[in-house]
């Protein structure tokens, strides 16, 4: 292949954290899947950081749901996680669960931290 012509490959086009603070967020987009282990269904969220500068990555959100091999208290600690998320967004729940596809779009106010992975920052939700 040739030599390919593109201007501004010098540029940084690298996503940056925001500072840590509270934010408005929405939600964008929803997979539901499994964890990394295998062992546990959940939802990936990826929720965008509103009137932020530009270049600010996304936030990417992990809801573990319960399973059989789970203790009382891992129960408990993911269902509290579940209900705080959902009240922070607005979204709607009764008793026997929730609809995924209703947090595409779904806007709320959350405290976001940063954090290092493997050399690279980025936010945190904290629920």
């Amino acid at each position: 292949m040739p030599f390919i012509d593109l201007q501004g490959l010098d540029e940084d086009y690298e996503d940056h954290p925001v500072a840590e603070g509270e934010y408005e967020l929405r939600i964008e987009d929803v997979k539901d899947g499994r964890n990394k282990k295998n062992t546990a269904d959940q939802s990936a969220v990826r929720i965008k950081v509103m009137n932020a500068e530009e270049g600010a990555g996304p936030v990417f959100h992990y809801l573990t749901y319960p399973c059989d091999t789970d203790e009382p208290d891992q129960v408990r600690g993911k269902m509290r996680n579940i209900t705080r998320f959902l009240r922070m967004f607005g979204i709607e729940f009764e008793a026997s669960g929730f609809n995924s596809e209703d947090m595409i779009g779904a806007t709320g106010t959350g405290l976001l931290t940063q954090e290092a992975y493997e050399g690279r920052v980025s936010n945190k939700l904290r629920v």
